[in-house]
C-alpha cells in the first residue's frame, strides 16, 4: 500500500530529490517552496494571499501574474505528463492540491 500523498511528497521534499512516475523532477527554489506549501496543505483550497505570503516576501507585488505563472512552471513538470493531476485551480477561491 502507498503512502498517503502528503507522507510520499513530504519525504521526498525533505530530501530534495522529486520524482513522479519515475522521472525525476528538477525544480527551481521557488516552485519548490510552492509545492513544498501545497503538500503541507493538501485538499485545502488556499488563497492567493496565503500561498504568495508563503513562497515571496513582504515586498511582493500582489498585482502581478507572477503566482500564475510559478503555477504553471510546476503543473509543467509534475501534472502535465501524469494522472491524476495534482493541482486544481479553484476559481475565485484560490488552488487546492491532491488528486
Amino acid at each position: 500500500q502507498s503512502l498517503p500523498l502528503c507522507e510520499t511528497f513530504c519525504a521526498l521534499l525533505a530530501a530534495r530529490a522529486l520524482s513522479r512516475g519515475g522521472t525525476p523532477i528538477h525544480l527551481t527554489a521557488k516552485e519548490f517552496s510552492l509545492l513544498e506549501f501545497f503538500v503541507g496543505h493538501e485538499g485545502v483550497v488556499v488563497d492567493r494571499a496565503a500561498i504568495t505570503a508563503h513562497v515571496w516576501d513582504e515586498n511582493h507585488d500582489p498585482f502581478t501574474n507572477v503566482l500564475e505563472v510559478l503555477v504553471r512552471r510546476l503543473r509543467r513538470k509534475i501534472d502535465d505528463d501524469f494522472e491524476p493531476k495534482l493541482i486544481h485551480t479553484i476559481r475565485g477561491a484560490g488552488y487546492r492540491f491532491g488528486p
